[in-house]
């Protein structure tokens, strides 16, 4: 038992000098040995919504590090996406026993469909002398890459009477990902759909840990970047419908040329027959330009929390989540431009925060004069360079600043619309 404690724990530390995800996640786990699941590993919840990831010696001590380190992953997975307490919910109002299990057993199927189309792995290993398989959405003509609720809908319901009680399907092979332990300590709970809560809490918390310690974000699989965006809480303040107003006017007056379209005002100047016509107009027309550009500045200085930069990642999902036609440029800065990107879906947020030095907005301001942005939302405290005292022609068009809930406008009042953020709420 201690030389597989060893194992998992030296597979761990291997994944954190990686860059791993996974190792810096499964760092933060409690682990304990198992010898009940009738499986390589699992990860179940306590009491008090933490996670422990079990794993059984009998079934490590026969397995390479490689599949260990997928196995890993495939846990991992199941983490992120909060399969078991969205398990806790589905069951937690079912007072049929027969009923229970079968929901059970049919999200189990369909949380492991989710997560072994995501992952390179096989369909099935033999580990010593048991063969042991893994679930795919293939077994039902099911396609790939689909969420757990997705499988579990089309999952039938007579597909768990092939299944026998000792972790073994019909065709005695057995399955590699047991997930009995997901419901082990519900007898101990009163409240099911409150340990999902807390669970949701606990996850959240380690995945946004976990992700800023990764050091390179470039190499996180698409289905982490999306899943951490999603970790962004509601912003305070509408921003789309606040900013939406501004632009209302410019986006009719707006215009873009249009070569599917012929300038009728230049064209009748020249004498050409239809023979001679060319394919693309070279008087072309304009239609209106639906798009605005928005420049969003974060303060990174170091009087501002953690918790104001990440409102203002949340207003700029905010923006995109209502426009497709909003194009956002991220500009962070503290007495200098320490970055800037482009923003036009989640996976573009990087939530990675450079700064936290002293405060100049004006830097960041000159640059968004520079991208002519039609709307600039300011995230800070207020505690700047004296703005008020800049040439207003200088500035961008239009500005406002959202101060944070103790953040002062005395030097930022004559300049753009100030918006103050109420008292933040506990998460």
């Amino acid at each position: 038992m201690i030389e597989s404690s060893e194992r998992i724990k030296n597979i761990i530390t291997e994944m954190i000098f990686k860059d791993s995800y996974w190792g810096y996640l499964f760092s933060k786990l409690n682990r304990s040995v198992d010898l009940t699941i009738p499986s390589l590993m699992g990860v179940t919840p306590e009491i008090d919504g933490t996670i422990t990831l079990l794993y059984n010696p009998k079934y490590i001590e026969l397995v390479e590090d490689d599949f260990l380190s997928s196995a890993i992953e495939h846990e991992g997975i199941h983490i992120l996406n909060s399969h078991i307490p969205r398990l806790l919910r589905i069951i937690s109002d079912e007072i049929d026993k027969e009923k229970k299990n079968k929901k059970i057993k049919k999200w189990n199927y369909g949380a492991d469909c989710a997560v072994n189309t995501l992952i390179n792995i096989n369909k099935s290993y033999m580990i010593g002398n048991f063969e042991f398989e893994l679930v795919f959405p293939d077994r039902w003509n099911l396609p790939p890459k689909k969420s757990a609720e997705y499988y579990f809908e089309k999952i039938p319901d007579d597909e768990n009477n092939n299944e026998s009680g000792d972790g073994q399907d019909g065709s005695g092979k057995m399955n590699i990902d047991d997930h009995k332990s997901w419901i082990k300590n519900n007898s101990k709970v009163s409240d099911i759909s409150s340990l999902a809560s807390r669970m949701e809490q606990y996850t959240n918390s380690i995945m946004e840990e976990s992700y800023n310690n990764v050091r390179s974000k470039g190499n996180l699989p698409n289905y982490i970047s999306e899943k951490i965006s999603e970790l962004l809480r509601p912003p305070q303040i509408p921003y789309y419908q606040m900013i939406s107003k501004l632009v209302k006017g410019s986006r009719l007056s707006k215009q873009k040329r249009a070569y599917t379209r012929i300038n009728k005002k230049r064209v009748y100047t020249f004498f050409l027959d239809n023979k001679h016509l060319p394919i693309i107009s070279p008087f072309p027309g304009k239609t209106k330009d639906f798009s605005f550009n928005i420049s969003a500045v974060l303060d990174t200085s170091g009087s501002m929390s953690k918790d104001d930069v990440m409102e203002g990642l949340s207003g700029i999902k905010n923006l995109i989540e209502n426009d497709k036609d909003c194009k956002t440029t991220v500009i962070e800065s503290d007495t200098i431009i320490q970055k800037e990107y482009v923003v036009t879906r989640l996976r573009d947020i990087d939530y990675t925060i450079k700064g936290r030095g002293g405060t100049e907005l004006f830097p960041a301001l000159q640059r968004c004069k520079e991208l002519n942005s039609d709307v600039t939302l300011v995230f800070t405290d207020g505690y700047t360079d004296d703005i008020n005292s800049i040439n207003r022609y200088l500035l961008p068009k239009k500005i406002i600043y959202i101060l944070t809930s103790t953040g002062s406008s005395k030097l930022l009042d004559m300049t753009g619309r100030i918006v103050r953020l109420p008292e933040r709420r506990k998460r």
